[in-house]
């Protein structure tokens, strides 16, 4: 049904639509995510290799194709484009749920990567459009709060959903999710966004614009660079150690439930977060959620390499979870501040292309982190990608208590 502009506040009612519609897509991304690697392994008993190769389907398309991608979206209509996005990936996503073999499975997971390139940015673009920037720290929170609660019951979903259907049919309930996501992009108002008038030369006028975009950075606002090179930072020092959290856990005799129970802690953890900041701190500056988030994490981070390095053998689940639970609230206070940031800092003509560039560096970091844990732990010990990741967040503190984002809350 078509979405009202008969309210007295419009802005506040699309800025619900908008929260509905990136909660459906953020559900229908977990998931993917939970189906992506399952699947193949389960079904066609794919190896290690093969995995591998499928979550850089699903992954890589954003490190290559996102800086020329936004600097494409700046020339659009951001509602048209994630619309079209969004119809993309319910087709997309049909297809996989009835692909015949593993070879055609990774090739329309790779087309889906390249179809998420075009629809997160597009939404960002049109966030910016929609939410008022002193009502932006109340968006994200929601928005922190409904996807780590779908990411929470993602697993919960699938494993009932497989007692009366098979896994890969599952994705249909991911198609459902993007289907809905496109209807109500399409009947939202074209009057409540704002878009640029298109060029003739599509992709040379978006070439010359990631050029002109590469030589504004340094005219973007101190802030703004500030929160994207904090955003990477956070990134790489969760992907140093955060994927080899299984082994070591089993290296110190515990089990995969042990890791099970650190990721719902670490998911309670940011739900709470979100919360926290939806409901008492709403009016908090974006740098002051930063700082915030930051100690938290870096107070989480510092512990575990303590506990890690030094009492080992003696560490029980019950620590673990706690720390993994500040680990998971610092983490999600910080990204709130970081997300705003970006939508209050960045100018509305660069925020294609500087959003996807931001997301391709943290892909890289996202992509490096790992096997800069496994030298560690090849050269030291265990416990040295934690040690080192809490280095990485002292600095990162440090940064954002020395140079704060002064400027990320204007006014209506």
């Amino acid at each position: 049904m078509p979405i009202s502009n008969k309210n007295k506040h419009p802005q506040r009612e699309h800025a619900r639509y908008l929260l509905i519609i990136q909660t459906c897509a953020g559900f229908s991304q977990w998931v993917d995510i939970l189906l992506i690697f399952s699947v193949p392994a389960f079904l066609w008993e794919s190896t290690p290799a093969q995995i591998a190769f499928i979550a850089s389907c699903f992954g890589l398309p954003g490190l290559f194709l996102g800086p020329m991608i936004g600097a494409l979206l700046d020339q659009l209509d951001a509602r048209r484009a994630a619309c079209c996005a969004a119809v993309a990936r319910t087709a997309l996503t049909g297809f996989i749920a009835f692909a015949p073999g593993f070879e055609f499975f990774a090739a329309l997971v790779l087309l889906k990567g390249v179809a998420n390139v075009f629809y997160w940015p597009a939404t960002a673009i049109l966030t910016q459009q929609l939410v008022a920037p002193a009502a932006r720290v109340q968006y994200f929170s929601s928005l922190s709060a409904l996807d780590q609660v779908t990411k929470v019951m993602t697993p919960l979903i699938a494993g009932a959903a497989t007692l009366t259907m098979d896994a890969q049919l599952i994705f249909l309930l991911s198609c459902a999710l993007t289907l809905v996501c496109a209807l109500w992009l399409f009947f939202l108002p074209q009057s409540a966004t704002t878009h640029q008038e298109r060029g003739k030369h599509l992709l040379i006028d978006a070439w010359k614009g990631l050029s002109y975009g590469w030589k504004s950075i340094r005219t973007l606002p101190s802030g703004l660079v500030v929160s994207i090179g904090l955003g990477i930072g956070v990134s790489l020092a969760l992907a140093i150690y955060d994927p080899h959290l299984a082994a070591f856990l089993n290296s110190i005799q515990l089990d995969a439930t042990a890791f099970a129970l650190l990721v719902s802690s670490t998911g309670f953890g940011a739900v709470c977060g979100a919360l926290l900041v939806r409901f008492f701190g709403k009016s908090a500056h974006p740098s002051q959620l930063m700082r915030t988030g930051l100690a938290l994490f870096f107070t989480a981070t510092a512990s575990a390499a303590i506990l890690s390095g030094f009492y080992a053998q003696a560490i029980g689940i019950v620590p673990l979870m706690f720390l993994w639970f500040i680990n998971g609230l610092g983490y999600e206070i910080f990204m709130i501040g970081c997300n705003v940031n970006m939508q209050n800092l960045c100018p509305p003509h660069l925020l294609g292309r500087v959003s996807t560039s931001a997301r391709s560096l943290q892909m890289a970091a996202v992509v490096a982190g790992p096997l800069i844990g496994a030298w560690l732990i090849s050269v030291q010990s265990r416990a040295m990608p934690f040690g080192v990741s809490a280095v990485i967040a002292l600095a990162l503190l440090w940064t954002v208590m020395v140079a704060p984002p002064k400027h990320g809350m204007p006014t209506d």
